[in-house]
């Protein structure tokens, strides 16, 4: 099977680690729009023209399923279009979470503003919109820590979710300030292709634009040797 990952830049990696190391035989195409990240701070127009060009180029590609692996886009992605399957992160969450007393939900600003989270988790919410945090976990900003303290000092929920998929890769800097269950979106993705029809395994990465730090952080993620990563602006 044939199976599109796409994100606005290296955070759908997370999604992508789990997919391969839960389930290796099949065919990943992945899509990271690094030229037009981050995502979580664009219009929702703008996201979802964004969106729409990558699912139009994994199309292309004879895709059989494409995996909405950023959490702002899958929050809106009743406005995305395609004619293959889209799978969505938000709907894996539907009552796993309900047995905290509250969650937190650290998400960018668009992800935030849906409020869609209260249709999958039925318990109190704290929703924390982080500003700037995909892009500084992107570009690995040296003042990093600093942001994560800011934005998780005030959280007493029993979970924090993070939903944006660039947040599992900072885990242990967040783990410096918060204490209960950490939980990231990929926790939940790997049952959503064991039923597909198995194949070969075999990895091509896109990225819209490609430098030393990316190439770094795709091999810190990926743990995989002779990656075949190619830039393609869309």
């Amino acid at each position: 099977m044939k199976i599109g990952v796409l994100d606005s830049g290296i955070g759908g990696l997370t999604i992508l680690k789990k997919l391969i190391d839960n389930n290796k035989n099949h065919e990943y195409i992945y899509f990271g729009d690094t030229l037009n990240m981050p995502y979580g701070e664009k219009t929702r127009e703008e996201l979802i023209d964004c969106g729409n060009k990558i699912i139009k180029f994994l199309e292309s590609k004879n895709v059989d399923v494409i995996i909405i692996a950023c959490g702002t886009l899958s929050n809106n992605i009743n406005y995305l279009k395609s004619n293959k399957k889209l799978i969505s992160l938000l709907p894996l969450l539907n009552n796993k979470l309900d047995s905290y007393k509250e969650v937190s939900i650290m998400a960018t600003p668009l992800s935030i503003k849906t409020n869609i989270y209260k249709e999958y988790i039925h318990t109190k919410l704290n929703l924390v919109a982080c500003y700037g945090l995909a892009e500084a976990i992107e570009h690995n900003n040296k003042d990093l820590d600093v942001l994560l303290k800011k934005y998780i000092t005030n959280i007493n929920s029993d979970c924090l979710l993070l939903g944006c998929t660039h947040y599992p890769i900072v885990k242990n800097i967040i783990k410096k300030y918060y204490n209960g269950d950490i939980i990231g979106l990929e926790d939940f993705i790997s049952n959503e292709i064991k039923d597909l029809e198995e194949t070969s395994f075999n990895l091509k990465l896109y990225f819209s634009k490609i430098d030393n730090n990316l190439l770094n952080n795709v091999n810190n993620i990926l743990l995989i040797n002779n990656l075949d990563i190619e830039k393609r602006i869309l």
